[in-house]
């Protein structure tokens, strides 16, 4: 029998990413879900990901806006390939600005891969 896929949650059909529901490991599938639970698709993780943070769903381009709930929350620093966390290191807030030696601690952190 096969092990049900862990799901992130897609929360408007607009937004570029998706919020984990469970810890991830790198190179895990996980099902895309809508907010009535309907399947949108599978993504392979490109790093482990925890719990409550974003995945991206589609590729994201340098300066490309990122979506969630149908709102700009923040703009690419740099490329996002599908299944790559979309965090610190790869994304900068429109709503606070989060000093540089803030984000190298969160990163440290949280032992983002880069």
């Amino acid at each position: 029998m096969d092990t049900p896929l862990n799901k992130a949650i897609l929360l408007s059909q607009n937004d570029n990413v998706a919020t984990l529901l469970a810890d991830v490991e790198k190179g895990q599938q996980i099902e895309i879900i809508d907010d009535g639970n309907r399947a949108q698709g599978i993504v392979t993780c490109k790093q482990a990901i925890t719990f409550g943070n974003k995945v991206a769903v589609n590729a994201i381009s340098t300066q490309e806006a990122i979506k969630k709930a149908g709102y700009d929350i923040g703009v690419a620093i740099k490329a996002i390939p599908v299944g790559e966390l979309v965090h610190v290191q790869n994304v900068r807030s429109t709503r606070v600005d989060i000093p540089e030696p803030i984000i190298k601690q969160i990163i440290e952190q949280m032992q983002i891969e880069e």
